[in-house]
């Protein structure tokens, strides 16, 4: 999530990344040196999270205190990095439960750091980023799959950039809990399984096979632990094949049930082996694949690459942005107008408001660029169709939590505070919306004479807005405008004065 509060960030050699997921939490800590990611610490612990996960979407007692012990002990070795250096993401689990708001709240006090929760797609694209950074990209298209605790990932691209993802609702946990949860194992509940993820392929396999690939690659815990065992059984050189995961699941089919010893198998895996032996023999199954082979890297590597280029600012969400409001048909000449000035007033009262240069600065500009996107749709209300595209459209590189955000600040840009759709406690982000409603205002007709200087002064809730007064009587709209948002923001408690100079 951007942060909006300006706050001493201390330097740091170090980055780390976390991944909550479903069946395990992931932490590792790397540093830079020339270039390269240097990998100093992994820790893991099968927290099982998604066995948790409550027919009404509550999280059990015992999943809850279970990850909060273990974040509790991540936390230990993460308080003193700044928050700039540390991304936390949670995936399936995070995004299915129905009390996520109250978790975060907990686990965010042990980290001492924020989670994101992502969405499958932004998922797809960090696992891609990493597998890619893990193994060179030869000519063509590969494909990369990614089985979870709650979900599994298949992600098509080429060099370093994907160009279809899917997110699809299995996972090693899943179906372990679905079809397996007592223990026991027979052919009609493998047979259940096998055909539940066949089903959950079937929309999305044909578009797959048509673009096609020239190479295999699978990434994380359950298809590592295959191509483990394959190897160890002396199957394989540890590629994996559809012959090798068939007698994955004979082997469990004979002995009847989950708890067994299998050779190049650890014991924190058993619980979950056998369900995603059956996903990946699905995906073998619905893509009619020959061979895969497993990359070390996924979706933890992912965010560390992704967060490099935060801070080197190659920031993949401004060419999310960028590519949103091309498609939306926005007029950027009048929205980098409108970016312009808001980040103007943004520098004259970002110290007296405490405000972040760059988070506050970045979230900003691109409310700025996004506003008009819903004049695509209907000029009428044209900012709750904004709003609402911002919202659930798919902007790489953004968590829910960002895009709930950026999404807040366009559904403000006009008319009356949105005060019941609008986090009014969040101050940081209501003074980023007074700006670019300000912002808004000065750009909302063609001003052939351009703008003059503009003053902004603040002072807590009280605004001061200063203007040539020649330019305020040859500008009556404008004028006009700024007396309406005198009592646009008197509705929630400020003060804006505007005199002329």
């Amino acid at each position: 999530m951007f942060n909006l509060s300006s706050s001493p960030d201390a330097g740091a050699s170090h980055i780390a990344a976390l991944d909550l997921g479903s069946n395990s939490f992931h932490m590792i800590v790397a540093r830079w040196d020339n270039g390269q990611l240097t990998l100093l610490d992994r820790l893991r612990e099968p927290v099982r999270l998604g066995f948790g996960l409550q027919a009404d979407g509550s999280l059990s007692k015992d999943a809850r205190e279970r990850a909060l012990a273990c974040l509790e002990r991540f936390g230990e070795c993460l308080r003193a990095y700044p928050s700039r250096s540390v991304r936390i993401v949670g995936t399936k689990t995070l995004r299915s439960i129905s009390d996520a708001g109250e978790f975060l709240a907990a686990a965010e006090a042990r980290l001492g750091h924020p989670v994101e929760i992502i969405s499958g797609d932004e998922e797809a694209r960090l696992i891609y980023l990493g597998v890619a950074h893990c193994i060179a990209p030869d000519k063509g298209n590969r494909i990369v799959m990614d089985i979870g605790g709650g979900s599994t990932e298949v992600i098509l691209g080429a060099g370093m950039t994907p160009s279809l993802k899917e997110s699809l609702n299995m996972g090693c946990v899943a179906i372990t809990k679905q079809f397996f949860n007592d223990g026991k194992v027979t052919e009609k509940s493998i047979t259940k399984a096998l055909i539940a993820c066949l089903q959950e392929l079937q929309p999305v396999k044909d578009e797959f096979i048509e673009r096609g690939w020239q190479e295999v690659l699978g990434a994380s815990g359950s298809i590592k632990a295959v191509a483990k065992v394959c190897e160890t059984n002396g199957w394989s050189d540890g590629a994996i094949s559809a012959t090798s995961l068939d007698k994955i699941i004979a082997r469990y089919l004979d002995a009847g049930k989950l708890d067994i010893d299998m050779p190049g198998l650890s014991d924190d895996r058993k619980p979950v082996f056998l369900g995603g032996a059956i996903v990946l023999r699905a995906l073998f199954e619905a893509l009619q694949l020959k061979s895969m082979i497993a990359a070390d890297w996924a979706l933890r590597e992912g965010l560390l690459f992704d967060q490099k280029g935060r801070l080197e600012n190659h920031d993949i969400r401004q060419a999310s942005v960028d590519a949103l409001a091309l498609r939306f048909h926005v007029n950027m000449e009048k929205a980098t107008a409108v970016e312009k000035t808001a980040l103007n007033l943004l520098t004259q009262v970002a110290q007296k408001w405490q405000l972040t240069a760059r988070d506050a600065s970045k979230l900003l500009g691109w409310a700025a660029r996004l506003y008009q996107v819903g004049l695509d749709i209907a000029h009428n209300d044209y900012h709750k169709h904004s709003a609402y595209i911002v919202q659930h459209v798919d902007l790489a590189g953004c968590s829910r939590a960002e895009q709930t955000q950026l999404s807040a600040l366009v559904l403000a840009h006009r008319k009356r505070f949105p005060a019941k759709n609008f986090p009014l406690d969040n101050t940081d982000l209501v003074r980023l919306a007074i700006l670019l409603r300000l912002a808004a205002i000065f750009h909302r007709g063609r001003i052939k004479d351009g703008l003059p200087n503009i003053s902004l002064i603040a002072d807590g809730k009280k605004i001061k807005l200063s203007l040539p007064h020649h330019w305020l009587q040859n500008h009556p709209l404008t004028q006009a405008d700024l007396d309406t948002e005198q009592r646009h923001l008197g509705d929630i408690g400020y003060e804006l004065m505007v005199s002329g100079n």
